[in-house]
């Protein structure tokens, strides 16, 4: 349920922000709202049900007026606390994020390789990430985990293309396993 209400708060905004010609500005002024309402000490005061609704409204009120923020995400954010929804904002940008990724073509892809990547190496997974996906602009992020061993892990959206030498190991471990028993 929540999933839901939080893509419709992020098509309205993209809506709005088509419109105004700030979708990419409005997804980063989202994400800083975001950012701003997951800090935890602020995140326990307007979230908590036994400080009094008017109180947490100004509060948030307040950190609202010191993102410096446009008026259409100031008021999607004022919104949310005024519904006691504040929760989601962060469920909202995320979807925000993907609706304005389908919206200019693009794709965010993960890799994870074992070693740190050189430059022509992202290059050609971007390559292949833009083939993968269909996707004319690729946003790549890069982790380093050793414990793969060796190759990539490519993750776009919920697919995840494995070839790490950990997974082929494993893989072959089970072989042999099966083949023995």
């Amino acid at each position: 349920m929540t999933g839901r209400l939080a893509r419709r708060y992020a098509r309205a905004l993209l809506e709005l922000a088509r419109a105004e010609g700030t979708l990419e500005a409005s997804g980063e002024e989202l994400g800083r709202g975001a950012a701003a309402f997951a800090e935890p000490r602020l995140r326990a005061v307007v979230l908590s049900p036994a400080i009094d609704g008017a109180v947490r409204l100004r509060i948030a009120g307040e950190v609202i007026a010191s993102l410096g923020i446009s008026p259409t995400v100031a008021n999607l954010l004022r919104l949310l606390a005024a519904h006691d929804r504040l929760r989601l904002v962060d469920e909202v940008a995320r979807a925000y994020d993907a609706l304005l990724d389908d919206e200019l073509g693009r794709a965010r892809v993960l890799v994870r390789s074992a070693v740190a990547l050189t430059a022509s190496e992202r290059s050609e997974l971007v390559a292949l990430a833009r083939r993968l996906t269909g996707r004319r602009e690729i946003l790549l992020t890069t982790e380093v985990d050793p414990e793969l061993l060796g190759g990539v892990v490519l993750a776009a959206g919920a697919t995840v293309y494995d070839g790490s030498i950990r997974t082929q190991l494993l893989r072959c471990g089970r072989e042999v396993a099966e083949r023995g028993a």
